[in-house]
């Protein structure tokens, strides 16, 4: 299903596709960089299918990055695809495109400079044939492609000269190649340069293939723009050409990028729209960029509505070479937003027999809110986790099914899929040391918590250069500060997977030992509570908030700081247990209080702590963004508890701005978060 977001990337393109008055404006590549599972390729799909009306060319470069391809072919496959006929939109023709690519697979002599001019000068005798011998064209340029290890696409060079341009072709080469710099004085008939670019593409070194592969590229672009001037181009073309590359940081991408970036430019306008996605930042845009680039900071191109009712707005950021020159419009999918989670939610919600969604009163409205809760709106995530929905006994609840598909461990569970996808790209090294890891609310608490890690040293080392890749990473707030951390969806999966990971004899189970460890590092305070209960020590978290409450009626701490810090201790992730599965909201609760007996005085501070701790909070909440645990809770059975508890403390207290801000937190709880 498309999302609003893909749908503003498709309007961005669209907008660039269409010519107005012949005019020749041409746009930077649009890089869209994206994690894994963040629907790079299904956008490139859907922007495929929807181009087709205009000339259109779509490859993935991880399939040809096998080590025997070249930006060349990437070029020609490109050149092949866009010349295919529509039935509304002229044939493209590329001429010299065409006889400089057949120059470059020829399979000259490179110890006789006269055996290679002849058969240069064969090569193109018969390429400026007669119509009759098109198919020795044909199968020359095929035999000629085989000793380079070309794919097939030599022979599909000849449909890119029309018949009329033919007899044209030559001095239209002669022409262009003229202009070419070769750093000497002397003067060269066309066949002298063919032969030299073909020594450079075949035989030279590196720099050398470089300028033969950008000989050819200026080529393509000048054919291109050629046909959309010439011969009642503007009138009949109303439409660029649409190029989408997926995987375009594989290496070949990145070559290929780099010779076309520096191929374009603002003073030579071409009618190609190219949109490029990468997992990973190209090397190419690493060149451009000047200076360090933060965390997800191409994520601001998604910018708020410039009015109420307004859809947001794509505005890609454009980076280039100081001075001019090479350029790129870079933008960073973001993740799919609540609304959008609960469209794709819809169909599923409808499907689901009355028996599954009994007791919802909106179950599209709750199925959209928790699974956004649960995903954080990944796309991949998004999809594995509603797809699992459909895996059930008609009479099993929408709840019980979530919790069995986020599971660590089961038939229905989706999680190690999930994770497999996710930390796919993650160092060898860090792999055992992930769920330790995410223990920690951010990626530095867990690189500085001495106690969190073994012998090696790697992991707080890999994990400070984790911190700041955007495949792995995200930027959140605590306390007006920005941190790096893990994303939401990483983190739940990898604590559940700590939660069941098997005890080493002698020692304490690893989710003890990792909350231990970063309760110690943080000495104490609302970080030190936080880890505490955590490991299930209710009772000291609690001890701790009635300390800070008695501040506050002391009138040494005000309510608002304490609201805070109760919202960000509930954010404490529970331990995953197979038994919790069976036991509703209500009896969790009851369950966590009975394990931890509290004195009269405190047990109202406890029964608001571990309400807090199992339900998840509305979006009003001062930490809704951390890590909460939606299906703790999924029918919000525990907000009237809240609600009371937060009533009956605010009676303690005299300062009446303190009264007022209890009672309107507990206003936040009268109502359904969905």
């Amino acid at each position: 299903m498309r999302s609003r977001r893909d749908l503003l990337i498709r309007e961005y393109v669209g907008q660039r596709l269409v010519r107005t008055g012949g005019e020749h404006a041409g746009h930077p590549v649009l890089l869209l960089l994206g994690p894994r599972g963040s629907g790079k390729t299904a956008l490139s799909g859907r922007l495929e299918t929807w181009g087709r009306r205009a000339p259109l060319a779509a490859l993935d470069l991880a399939a040809l990055d096998d080590g025997a391809h070249h930006p060349v072919d990437v070029l020609a496959r490109i050149a092949f695809q866009l010349n295919a006929r529509r039935r509304d939109f002229p044939p493209l023709a590329l001429p010299s495109f065409a006889v400089l690519l057949m120059a470059l697979s020829a399979e000259a002599d490179p110890e006789s400079r006269d055996a290679a001019l002849g058969q240069m000068r064969e090569a193109l005798r018969t390429g400026r044939a007669e119509d009759h011998s098109l198919a020795v064209l044909r199968e020359l340029v095929s035999t000629v492609g085989v000793p380079m290890g070309l794919p097939g696409w030599s022979a599909a060079v000849v449909p890119l000269i029309q018949g009329w341009q033919r007899a044209r072709v030559w001095w239209g080469v002669h022409r262009r190649l003229g202009r070419v710099p070769r750093g000497g004085a002397r003067p060269q008939v066309p066949a002298d340069v063919l032969v030299e670019l073909n020594q450079h593409f075949r035989h030279g070194t590196a720099a050398q293939r470089e300028r033969a592969e950008s000989v050819l590229l200026q080529a393509f672009l000048a054919d291109l723009q050629g046909a959309y001037t010439r011969h009642g181009g503007d009138r009949a073309r109303t439409l660029r050409c649409l190029v989408v590359l997926d995987n375009a940081d594989s290496e070949l991408g990145d070559a290929f990028l780099q010779a076309l970036i520096e191929a374009r430019g603002p003073e030579r306008p071409d009618p190609l729209v190219v949109v490029a996605c990468a997992g990973r930042t190209p090397e190419v845009l690493r060149q451009l960029e000047q200076g360090p680039r933060q965390l997800g900071s191409y994520l601001s191109c998604w910018q708020p509505p410039e009015r109420d009712g307004k859809p947001e707005l794509f505005v890609p950021r454009v980076v280039s070479r100081p001075g001019g020159g090479a350029r790129l419009e870079v933008a960073q999918l973001r993740p799919l937003d609540r609304a959008e989670v609960q469209e794709q939610a819809g169909p599923y919600a409808r499907r689901m027999p009355q028996a599954a969604t009994a007791g919802l009163t909106h179950p599209v409205a709750w199925l959209g809110r928790t699974v956004h809760e649960l995903t954080r709106g990944h796309p991949a995530a998004t999809t594995a986790v509603l797809e699992a929905l459909e895996d059930f006994a008609p009479e099993v609840p929408c709840g019980r099914r979530l919790r069995l598909a986020m599971a660590p461990e089961g038939p229905h569970s989706v999680a190690g899929v999930l994770l497999e996808l996710l930390l796919q790209d993650l160092p060898p090294e860090l792999e055992g040391a992930m769920p330790r890891a995410a223990a920690a609310v951010t990626l530095g608490q867990a690189a500085n918590a001495a106690g969190l890690w073994r012998q090696s040293d790697a992991p707080p080392r890999l994990l400070r250069g984790l911190a700041h890749d955007d495949r792995h990473a995200v930027r959140i707030t605590v306390d007006g500060h920005r941190h790096s951390a893990l994303p939401d969806i990483v983190r739940r999966l990898l604590l559940d997977r700590l939660a069941v990971a098997p005890e080493e004899a002698g020692a304490a189970p690893p989710w003890d030992a990792a909350h231990e460890a970063l309760a110690g590092a943080a000495e104490g305070g609302r970080a030190g509570a936080y880890h505490r209960l955590a490991g299930g020590d209710v009772a000291g978290a609690a001890a701790y908030l009635h300390d800070r409450f008695l501040e506050v009626c002391t009138g040494d701490g005000s309510a608002q700081a304490w609201c805070e810090e109760l919202s960000w201790i509930q954010r404490a992730p529970r331990r995953w247990e197979a038994d919790a599965l069976e036991r509703t909201a209500g009896a969790e609760f009851r369950h966590r209080i009975a394990l931890a007996p509290s004195p009269p005085d405190r047990l109202m501070v406890t029964r608001l702590l571990v309400a807090g701790w199992i339900t998840s909070h509305p979006a009003s909440d001062p930490y809704a963004s951390l890590w909460s645990d939606p299906l703790g809770d999924p029918a919000a059975e525990l907000y009237p508890k809240i609600a009371d508890a937060l009533q009956t403390l605010s009676g303690r207290l005299s300062d009446e701005t303190d009264h007022d801000v209890l009672w309107q937190r507990a206003a936040a709880y009268e109502r359904k978060p969905w």
